[in-house]
């Protein structure tokens, strides 16, 4: 398996995943070898079914973007070394301890290792989809350098995992994908434990165009003349990090809003367990574990309908994340009305118990075998 990312060294929810798959698969009696960047934390397993082996250094992050010119030469130079060093280090492995069974490569920046190495190892290649270039610029002027790996990978792939029917969708639309090609396998989640709950509405992710943190904002204004000792935490670090700043000071929210920066996993886990609402507006969201997290952890959350979460789960409010005014409404309600509240808060955790890693091991596995025939 090929990655880019690995608790403790975790930018996204593709880290979540991996982590979560590379644990659950050895409990099937299969051997997994996790290629990642090195990291000054260093990832390392317990399990002697999974080895975590380190491949080099990267600056780049997954969800890194080279728009400006001046870094744009260093950040394909970078992609591509990563990519080879990948395949270097596999060619080794597979000279002294064998071949393997499948390559299973995550994203954008694993692709061009896994087609390499399906042509000159002749491994059958699984690629999970987890975002796509459209996705990642909120499908306001999309990178064509980017578009053109990810259909280089999705073609060469002998089978696609997407993290939902959504995604699915993009992968056949825009990428001119044979979609009996695609299997469907959405995100799990590690319960997290409730808190006692305050007023906190929570927005937690990258504060990206993507995940349509401004449309928060404009509802928290519309909250605040309803129930004015609410607080609004935006947890996270992003490009639009002073732009969402700004905004929050013209709304007249500077009394309301709380923003957090980067946060440790244990702060993550307390902000989850005490807020009252999470709301998740994303403008395109392949899945969003980040609800299943908020939700196991006894927040009812609100989600945009254009997020892979809302197609997969019951207990929950869902959105047009533009719409401002219902969100605010969803908000208010959760608030006030504490039978609502109360059961989507039960009702969700009961739900959250369909979501494990286990599950979604079971089911990458039967990829595995199917490409393995």
């Amino acid at each position: 398996m090929v990655g880019w990312e690995y608790p403790p060294f975790k930018a996204g929810g593709l880290a979540t995943h991996c982590y979560g798959l590379t644990r659950s698969l050895p409990n099937k009696n299969m051997k997994v070898h996790f290629y990642m960047p090195k990291t000054k934390q260093g990832a390392n397993s317990n399990n002697p079914n999974l080895k975590i082996i380190e491949v080099g250094e990267s600056e780049i992050f997954p969800y890194d973007r080279p728009d400006a010119k001046e870094i744009g030469g260093h950040f394909f130079e970078a992609v591509y070394r990563y990519n080879d060093l990948v395949v270097s280090k596999v060619m080794e492995t597979i000279k002294t301890e064998g071949k393997y069974d499948v390559i299973h490569c995550h994203d954008w920046l694993t692709m061009k290792a896994g087609t390499k190495l399906k042509k000159s190892a002749g491994l059958p290649l699984v690629l999970t989809i987890h975002s796509t270039e459209y996705d990642r610029s909120g499908w306001i002027y999309p990178n064509q350098w980017f578009i053109d790996i990810e259909r280089e990978g999705m073609l060469n792939a002998d089978c696609i995992i997407s993290v939902s029917e959504f995604t699915k969708r993009v992968c056949v639309e825009k990428y001119g994908i044979n979609p009996n090609k695609i299997t469907v396998i959405h995100n799990a989640v590690y319960p997290i434990e409730e808190g006692q709950k305050q007023k906190i509405i929570l927005f937690l992710g990258r504060l990206t165009i993507q995940k349509g943190a401004e449309f928060f904002l404009k509802a928290a204004q519309k909250v605040k003349n309803h129930e004015p000792d609410s607080k609004f935490v935006i947890a996270g670090t992003g490009d639009m990090l002073p732009k969402l700043i700004t905004q929050a000071i013209n709304l007249g929210l500077s009394d309301q809003v709380i923003f957090t920066g980067r946060l440790t996993d244990e702060e993550v886990k307390h902000i989850y367990g005490i807020s009252s609402v999470y709301v998740m507006p994303s403008v395109s969201e392949p899945f969003g574990i980040t609800a299943l997290e908020a939700i196991s952890a006894g927040t009812p959350t609100i989600a945009s309908k254009t997020a892979g979460f809302s197609e997969a789960f019951t207990n929950c409010l869902r959105v047009d994340f533009w719409d401002t005014d219902e969100m605010a409404n969803k908000i208010v309600s959760l608030l006030r009305y504490n039978p609502l509240h109360r059961t989507l808060a039960s009702e969700g955790k009961r739900e959250i118990n369909l979501f494990t890693w286990d599950r979604v091991a079971e089911k990458t596995q039967a990829v595995y075998r199917g490409v393995m025939q």
